[in-house]
């Protein structure tokens, strides 16, 4: 009994044999041009059925009236754009400011001038009245720059 192989043996043998064969055979079926054209197919439909998918769910979504991906993508470039805008505005608004500062101090600068020279000619008056005059005239004009 020694020589012929036991009942486990033949099994595991006949095991091995399937299992080389089947390895042989999944070789040649998987270096062939007809498994790589089966594969891409395949890809190709499954791509296509999980597209149709997320459009059906996207679908579903729009008419349920809730925010897709789509619309929340839109969104986002509009709040860019919107932002872009935002940013010009203000630093035109800052050019503007810094614009009327630098009128405002020239026209500061012109009247206190033209206050000192008229205080200049007062002082050098005998007459009381032409103070009071000269006076008035320059609140008058310092009224007229602060409304400005």
């Amino acid at each position: 009994m020694a020589d012929q192989p036991s009942q486990e043996e033949r099994v595991q043998q006949a095991l091995e044999d399937a299992e080389r064969r089947t390895a042989d055979a999944m070789e040649k079926v998987v270096h062939s041009n007809a498994f790589g054209e089966l594969l891409a197919r395949s890809t190709e439909n499954v791509m296509g059925l999980t597209r149709i998918g997320f459009d059906t769910f996207d679908l579903v979504i729009r008419n349920l009236r809730l925010a897709g991906r789509k619309d929340v993508a839109r969104l986002g470039a509009q709040l860019g754009r919107t932002e872009d805008k935002l940013e010009r505005v203000l630093q035109e608004v800052e050019s503007l400011r810094d614009e009327l500062k630098r009128e405002r101090s020239r026209n500061g600068s012109a009247a206190s001038s033209s206050r000192r020279s008229s205080s200049s000619r007062s002082s050098n008056g005998s007459s009381n009245g032409r103070k009071r005059s000269s006076s008035k005239g320059s609140s008058t004009s310092r009224s007229k720059s602060k409304s400005s």
